[in-house]
């Protein structure tokens, strides 16, 4: 699946790194996700997604092939899910993407919130035109098509941002 943001082309799918390796270092900020708080989360999504209209979410739901299984992600008890997509993907493994859309920021910092707290580590990000969340039970990354909302993270969170691939 390929996302585009403004002047960057990523790709969504097992295949592909993830997205914070997928662009320069002017482009990403990564937190380590025992550094974020909740007045952090809520700063982030209300500056970056601030058009819940146009807020998605993708993420791997199922894998079909060699077995058969359901990821766990319990999106389904923070998100209302109304309009969806399944994208499935064939390779090595064949899986599904699915895609849903207009995503409520209060959801969406109750999710963040809740992936580093429970036992699932899903495959999953959040998006518009401009930027990207991914988040994992390790790390929240945030992918930017704007070098300056970045360079602003980067001075504003410098105390508390992971520098390891800086």
């Amino acid at each position: 699946m390929n996302i585009i943001l403004r002047n960057l082309s990523l790709t969504f799918d097992l295949e592909s790194e993830t997205p914070f390796f997928q662009v320069s270092n002017p482009h990403r900020i990564r937190f380590n996700v025992d550094m974020i708080s909740k007045p952090l989360v809520t700063t982030i999504v209300n500056q970056l997604f601030d058009t819940p209209d146009t807020t998605h979410c993708s993420f791997l739901s199922k894998y079909l092939y060699p077995i058969h299984a359901r990821e766990k992600t319990r999106v389904g008890r923070f998100f209302n899910i109304i309009n969806w997509r399944e994208d499935v993907h064939v390779g090595e493994d064949t899986y599904i993407i699915s895609t849903f859309y207009k995503l409520t920021n209060e959801a969406l910092i109750d999710y963040l919130l809740y992936v580093p707290r429970s036992f699932i580590n899903p495959y999953i990000i959040f998006y518009n035109n401009h930027h990207i969340v991914y988040i994992s039970s390790d790390v929240l990354d945030i992918i930017s098509s704007s070098e300056e909302i970045i360079k602003n993270y980067k001075t504003q969170y410098a105390d508390i941002m992971d520098t390891y691939y800086e």
